[in-house]
């Protein structure tokens, strides 16, 4: 059964992998470092490419904070 997801805070990464953000942001934190991990091990990240990743989730959240609570 399908939910529906539209009017959760979601990010999502390159991949299409859906990141629900939280308000805890050293929860949000690590829940980026890990998908990013994730990454680095699958697909043999340099440290470059991953800190780039991870710079482009983190941007997300913020935009996406920033855009909830107005």
């Amino acid at each position: 059964m399908a939910k529906n997801t539209q009017d959760l805070p979601i990010i999502q990464c390159t991949c299409g992998y859906d990141l629900l953000l939280l308000p805890d942001t050293q929860v949000m934190g690590k829940a980026i470092e890990k998908h990013v991990l994730e990454h680095k091990n699958k697909y043999g990240l340099t440290q470059k490419q991953a800190e780039s990743l991870e710079d482009y989730l983190i941007a997300q959240a913020f935009t996406l904070a920033e855009k909830k609570s107005k």
